[in-house]
């Protein structure tokens, strides 16, 4: 049915939404999930052992299929029966990531995939799920081999269901639920307009004003505490290598780690955890807040592969001013720009706004008001003062400004970086 004249277009869009609940599995089901998890890693390391021969073979890489076979076999051999007891489903998957993995190198977008070690993060990804299998009413869902589990239920759940995931975390289980929906941008668009300048003593600066500062004392914090641990775990491996030569202890094997050393890495995790959370928590409410009060919302296209670039050269030509740029790369890695970036944009997505990316040339040396550009504008980091027509402000509320400005003269041009299909279009927009 055409759509009358006069009327709207509305524009849909197939989007995954990811859900995370944590797990309460009894003893037993821990059990069947580390042993899933564990031959899920063994079949990748045999799968990638297998590529890494035929590479120096200079043969052609094992397709999935083949790798499927393979495992069939495995399965029969009397010293890998145990792989019987991990879900099928699981396995094959893991060959599948595998075969992926090695297109991926063959096309020059990866570096060669590497061996799976055991420790934290170990998970395994069930691709098929049916509708009876996530018992939401009664806070429960079935894991193959496992039976129904319980689980947190912390919200309901949107869209259908395409896949699970089963991962530890600092010895809590969690399960990972993706999901398909259609969004419909059929809401009124806000009429407010917004630039933002994202920097590292001002996380998040908009163009009226607004800052939004995140934690960086709590993340030194557990960085710190991280830095400790680190050195305590490194002499109790020199400890333990010293009594292995002197017959006294047994010597280090990380298959077979001793249990301070599993102490200190659990207290290592979970400092890393923290660190995650208050970043996403700060991530979260920033982008819920802009994309409520903003319906055109304009950023930094910026690279941030290329501002953490290392100085330190060569040894013929080493670098200037390493321990400063180093200082600086970590400053930028605390933040996450680009997380910060895809956060704004799923919130202006779901709140049907509009996102816009433009150059990030010049946005703090150009005066919002004559339009004067020149390195002088901006004697310090947060002072800027125009050097033609003597108008002064903080220096990333006038690169919010001009974040703005660009996006409304620039020509717009539509990028799917969520890299969902659609119908009509697209949410996210380039200024060039």
């Amino acid at each position: 049915m055409r759509p009358r004249k006069g009327r709207c277009r509305i524009e849909v869009m197939k989007a995954n939404i990811a859900y995370k609940f944590e797990l309460m599995p009894t003893r037993e089901q821990k059990r069947i999930f580390a042993q899933a998890a564990g031959c899920r890693r063994f079949v990748w390391n045999k799968a990638i052992e297998l590529q890494k021969r035929c590479l120096e073979q200079e043969v052609p890489f094992l397709k999935y299929t083949e790798l499927a076979r393979l495992l069939v076999l495995w399965k029969k051999e009397d010293d890998m029966l145990w792989l019987q007891e991990a879900p099928s489903q699981a396995l094959q998957q893991c060959l599948m990531d595998a075969s992926a993995a090695i297109q991926a190198f063959k096309a020059k977008k990866n570096g060669f995939p590497k061996f799976q070690a055991r420790g934290d993060g170990d998970s395994f990804r069930i691709p098929q799920v049916r509708p009876t299998d996530w018992d939401e009413a009664n806070g429960r869902v079935r894991i193959p081999k496992a039976g129904f589990v319980r689980f947190r239920k912390s919200r309901s759940i949107q869209g259908k269901i395409k896949q699970m995931t089963v991962s530890v975390e600092c010895g809590h289980w969690f399960v990972s639920v993706v999901t398909e929906m259609d969004f419909a941008n059929d809401g009124p668009r806000r009429p407010g307009e917004v630039g933002i300048d994202l920097g590292i003593a001002k996380t998040v600066t908009l163009s009226d004003g607004t800052v939004f500062r995140l934690d960086v004392e709590s993340i030194k914090k557990h960085e710190k505490r991280i830095a400790v641990l680190q050195r305590q775990l490194c002499r109790n491996k020199e400890v333990r290598q010293k009594l292995a030569k002197l017959g006294k202890a047994n010597p280090f094997d990380k298959r077979e780690p001793s249990r301070m050393h599993r102490r200190l890495k659990a207290k290592i995790q979970n400092h890393h955890r923290c660190i995650r959370n208050i970043r996403r928590d700060f991530m979260l409410k920033t982008a819920h807040t802009i994309a409520q009060n903003y319906g055109w919302v304009a950023m930094e296209d910026l690279k941030l592969k290329n501002m953490t670039k290392s100085v330190k050269g060569t040894v013929e030509e080493p670098g200037k001013n390493v321990r400063q740029k180093t200082g600086l790369n970590r400053s930028l890695a605390r933040v996450a720009p680009y997380a910060m970036r895809m956060a704004i944009h799923w919130a202006v997505f779901k709140a049907n706004g509009r996102l816009i990316l433009v150059d990030p040339k010049y946005t703090s040396q150009t005066c919002p008001i004559c339009g004067y550009t020149s390195s002088s504008n901006r004697p310090s980091q947060a002072h800027f003062g125009c050097q033609k027509c003597g108008y002064t402000a903080n220096a990333d509320v006038v690169g919010a400004a001009n974040v703005l400005k660009k996006s409304r003269t620039g020509s717009v041009r539509p990028c799917s970086e969520l890299g969902n299909k659609t119908a009509t279009g697209t949410v996210l927009f380039v200024a060039s």
